[in-house]
């Protein structure tokens, strides 16, 4: 049989079965279901790589892709001519951090803080962060000025110009277990957000020759290598080649050991989230198949008359798996258009806020991939197609004299 006479013959028997309000209700909820199905794994995936590519990001805002520091605490060694010239390294910073507390005044509440030395145009540059106030770029490489996050800023209840005071640690080399507080007064002049609570709460940035002066220091010292690879450049890879090469006491850290809790729970929630919701799918393809065997007993004096004017079982099969197709591929198509649309929507937007403190970012992060849209499409097609040979195939063995007799 020509397809345009199947195609035809099968649009017959949906049109037929539409006017009928059980039939149609079945129908409108298999669709229904299929769309709902995609619509909870696209979303899911969409959150999940969201989560994981923001969290990257915004981790790199602090800590770059790959860290080299000393076991003993040292100023690190310098590193071989082989890992400088690597050309999957973009950059390679000499950096200086040390723990503090920070306070308006005198008198005023006091936060625990990590003062992060940098070269201001390198910093912002790299690793670029939201400009809340004032200025990204200082007076000079040796001012008193530093650059907190708005979170901090709110809390101390300062903003850009104004003063405040910060306390670390140094030790005197004839006494080096005995820690001497230092006091310094610096100028606010920039604040940055990142939406990650954590850490906003945590860095403070100040020019690295000021850091160096203030805890009496070289200007040349330096605690640690941070490094940034080249984009889509396999971090863990590069940070193990890196660890084969630099000489002991140094050792390297990639930003997912540096924060692997963060990561380690995404990872957690990506295996098992898609697993529970692809039951939705089963179930909308459990609809299609309940669908489709209604039809067949509605239709049984139909499928016997077209048996006896000829039609063969192979096209009483193909007759059904399109009807079961077309179900399918309206729910797939409904179920992608709304969830691009949700997606969308939550990108430009922001409409879901999440608690930063709880969630490490402040709202749902989202990202469309065409492979997650292939990916759920294609089993959701393959499905839906699979739940269509049971009904196909009861309807092709019905013989013609039974199904009139029925009726």
């Amino acid at each position: 049989m020509l397809f345009k006479h199947l195609h035809w013959i099968s649009h017959r028997f949906g049109t037929s079965l539409r006017k009928r309000g059980f039939i149609a209700f079945t129908k409108s909820v298999a669709t229904g279901s299929i769309a709902i199905g995609c619509i909870a794994l696209l979303l899911s995936l969409a959150v999940l790589d969201g989560f994981q590519e923001s969290l990257e990001k915004n981790a790199i805002k602090f800590t770059a892709h790959i860290r080299v520091q000393s076991f003993n605490g040292e100023k690190p060694e310098e590193l071989p001519d082989i890992v400088l010239q690597y050309p999957g390294i973009q950059s390679i910073e000499k950096s200086i951090q040390r723990e503090g507390l920070i306070r308006k005044n005198s008198q005023g509440e006091i936060e625990g803080v990590l003062l992060k030395g940098i070269d201001d145009q390198q910093e912002f540059r790299l690793r670029p962060k939201h400009k809340e106030g004032g200025s990204f770029n200082f007076s000079t490489d040796s001012s008193k000025e530093i650059i907190i996050s708005k979170t901090l800023a709110d809390k101390l209840n300062v903003s850009t110009d104004s003063s405040v005071i910060f306390t670390v640690m140094t030790f005197n080399p004839s006494q080096p277990n005995i820690p001497i507080p230092i006091n310094a007064k610096c100028i606010i002049k920039g604040i940055y957000s990142t939406g990650m609570a954590q850490y906003d709460d945590l860095y403070i940035f100040i020019p690295k020759t000021t850091l160096n002066t203030i805890i009496g220091l070289d200007k040349h010292e330096f605690t640690h290598y941070e490094m940034m690879a080249h984009e889509n450049y396999p971090i863990k890879e590069l940070s193990e080649w890196i660890q084969e090469q630099v000489p002991y006491p140094l050792f390297v850290q990639n930003v997912f050991d540096l924060h692997g809790g963060m990561f380690n729970w995404i990872e957690l929630q990506k295996k098992p989230i898609p697993i529970v919701l692809s039951l939705i799918s089963v179930v909308a393809v459990l609809n299609i198949l309940t669908s489709l065997l209604i039809s067949v007993l509605e239709k049984t004096k139909s499928i016997g008359i077209l048996r006896s004017i000829g039609m063969n079982q192979q096209s009483i099969v193909l007759m059904f798996i399109w009807q079961g197709l077309i179900v399918g591929l309206s729910g797939i198509f409904l179920g992608c258009a709304i969830s691009f649309g949700l997606c969308s929507l939550q990108q430009h937007y922001g409409l879901i806020t999440l608690k930063a403190d709880l969630y490490f970012v402040d709202t749902l992060p989202i990202k469309i991939s065409a492979w997650h849209y292939y990916l759920v499409c294609s089993i959701s097609l393959l499905l839906s197609l699979i739940s269509t040979f049971i009904p196909a195939y009861i309807a092709s063995r019905i013989e013609p004299t039974k199904a009139l007799r029925f009726s």
